[in-house]
């Protein structure tokens, strides 16, 4: 996956084509199009806002041919008019809560969400526990040893920065959380 976000975001492809030596510049002229019969294809949360999944409702029409003409003239049409051609702010973000459906569960998160949650304003200070990404997998691995085996505490730690806030404190970072039950 890091690979193809790298390749649709690349102003220049070098690449060897069959049967040369050597590789040479292209431009980028193309958006990437696939398909899957698998819908947990996202794993990096940061980046999703490249990808617009969709979940088909019907077979796709492949024997009805595309009218590239029309489909290119409406296209130049909109584009000269002064139509946007990427994504704002607020539709990066719509789109991104829209992939959230598409994600990869990852086992870090999910022994995760049913040990803890992060801390709100609403939690009685009391329930509020301040611990770092070591604490929270020595709690993960003694509630869930089976799940936790191979996993690491830094993998935890990637994790837990993109889910929730962290607070950097003089003993390191640490995370806002209360147990679940």
């Amino acid at each position: 996956m890091p690979l193809l976000k790298n390749l649709m975001q690349a102003s220049a492809l070098n690449i060897r084509k069959a049967y040369k030596r050597s590789a040479s510049a292209l431009p980028r002229i193309a958006s990437f199009i696939g398909t899957s019969n698998r819908e947990d294809l996202l794993v990096d949360r940061t980046g999703s806002r490249r990808f617009l999944c969709v979940s088909l409702e019907h077979a796709i029409d492949c024997v009805t041919p595309v009218e590239h003409e029309q489909l290119y003239a409406q296209l130049k049409a909109e584009l000269l008019s002064g139509e946007r051609g990427w994504f704002n702010k607020e539709e990066e973000q719509a789109i991104q809560q829209h992939n959230a459906l598409f994600y990869k569960h990852i086992p870090e998160e999910e022994v995760f969400r049913l040990c803890f949650r992060f801390a709100t304003q609403e939690d009685h200070p009391q329930e509020v526990l301040t611990l770092s990404a070591t604490q929270l997998f020595e709690r993960m691995k003694a509630t869930h040893p089976s799940v936790m085996r191979g996993m690491t505490v830094y993998s935890l730690s990637r994790i837990l920065s993109r889910l929730g806030e962290r607070v950097h404190t003089a003993k390191g970072n640490v995370y806002r959380v209360v147990e679940s039950y």
